[in-house]
């Protein structure tokens, strides 16, 4: 099973629990206390998300030409074509930031996908959530060459305290589908 799915079955026992225990916990407290616990606890859920979303960008997406090029997975004459995309909802509002080579700076969020034309060579990879204080960044190198197209899968991976962002390149069918089913992001900053 992986750390997704155990803390998502977690999560849902826990409401269970938490649904069949509140009543008889909210029965023993005063109206007034309840009243004041719940506005509480709905300021601070508030303002986890505000807190956690308020690193995003708003990304521009490509145009229509470029889109197609992209969904084509065809590499430019004598370069390598690189595909950094997202899927996934563990943190899918959450910006996560690309880096490509220490000069391309991006930022995707689920259902977005980066693409970079590259030198033959050896690449770096670097993703981190945009709001990581205890996230893990992802970091992986990259040997392509000319007409090579890599797609990199970047998912974000819970688990008790802290996250880690993860990379994993994808082959066949699997590649071909992230890139078909996510929506093209140009890099804020695009790679030399």
């Amino acid at each position: 099973m992986s750390k997704n799915a155990f803390w998502v079955t977690v999560i849902f026992v826990a409401a269970i629990v938490g649904a069949l225990m509140g009543p008889a916990i909210a029965q023993s407290l005063s109206p007034g206390t309840m009243l004041i616990f719940s506005v509480i606890t709905l300021v601070a859920i508030v303002g986890l998300i505000v807190w956690s979303l308020s690193s995003n960008k708003s990304g521009k997406k490509a145009d229509t030409a470029t889109l197609a090029d992209a969904r084509a997975m065809h590499a430019p004459e004598g370069k390598a074509r690189i595909y950094v995309t997202r899927r996934g909802f563990v943190a899918a509002l959450q910006g996560m930031n690309v880096t490509l080579d220490d000069t391309a700076k991006g930022q995707i969020k689920s259902g977005q996908m980066l693409m970079a034309d590259i030198a033959p060579g050896t690449h770096r990879l670097h993703a981190a959530m945009a709001k990581g204080i205890m996230a893990n960044a992802g970091i992986t190198e990259i040997e392509v060459a000319a007409g090579e197209v890599v797609v990199i899968d970047a998912m974000f991976e819970m688990s008790a305290l802290k996250g880690d962002a993860r990379l994993t390149r994808l082959d066949g069918a699997k590649a071909r589908e992230n890139v078909q089913a996510t929506k093209l992001i140009l890099w804020e900053v695009p790679p030399a």
